[in-house]
């Protein structure tokens, strides 16, 4: 891929726990750049709940992260997004799809032949468009959840750390005081009016945040499911 500058963008994963002590304090800088500010104490604790991350970096800019996890909930192969953000500017929207496409690669390879929950907290109605691309995504529009999927809701919020101020009938994290860690994609325009009514006002700044899933059917992660050609 060629960033905006002409240089080569590329995109890894890699473990969480070989991140540097530098690339944490970069990466607090970066989602504070964008208006989100995340204590220390939280980018630790994202390293012990999300073995993963992906980044996205023009020479050696960094242009965005993601951390992940590739895990079972239940019995359930699932991947959830943890706390990320993109840098604003014309590959905004590139480094949103490539840091999700390579989750879902990772996720082809850890679980082949399944069906996979994908989750995470967003605040933007670009974060939600992601969804758009999967199966029986909740919330969405004209739709009342089930008792089964309210429950995943409930499952997720939990594994988010996030429970105590969840409501399950409208997938939303209540205002706590603190930030929370969604994958912040402010700076990318994509969504349009469905998803801009769904997702509403919400401020990650004050704790509130929107807890979506859906389903990424295998036939669909074994193929080309959020990828780009170079």
């Amino acid at each position: 891929m060629v960033g905006k500058n002409g240089g080569l963008m590329s995109v890894e994963s890699r473990d969480s726990a070989s991140l540097k002590p530098a690339e944490l304090d970069e990466f607090g800088q970066f989602v504070e750049g964008v208006g989100l500010p995340i204590d220390d104490q939280a980018l630790d604790r994202h390293l012990e709940q999300f073995p993963l991350v992906a980044l996205c970096i023009e020479d050696t800019d960094l242009h965005g992260f993601l951390f992940g996890s590739l895990e079972r909930i239940g019995g359930t192969p699932c991947i959830l997004w943890g706390l990320g953000a993109t840098k604003k500017g014309r590959t905004a929207r590139l480094t949103l799809e490539s840091l999700v496409g390579e989750l879902y690669r990772r996720a082809a390879i850890s679980f082949p032949d399944e069906d996979v929950l994908v989750a995470g907290r967003i605040a933007h109605p670009a974060a939600y468009s992601l969804f758009l691309e999967l199966s029986d995504v909740c919330p969405r529009p004209r739709y009342t959840p089930n008792g089964e999927e309210r429950a995943w809701g409930r499952r997720l919020a939990r594994r988010f750390g996030c429970d105590a101020g969840y409501d399950d009938r409208k997938f939303r994290v209540k205002a706590h005081g603190g930030s929370e860690a969604v994958f912040d994609a402010r700076h990318v325009k994509l969504g349009g009016k469905a998803a801009a009514e769904l997702v509403g006002t919400v401020r990650p700044d004050k704790g509130e945040a929107l807890i979506a899933y859906g389903w990424a059917m295998a036939e669909a992660l074994a193929g080309q499911l959020g990828r780009r050609s170079a």
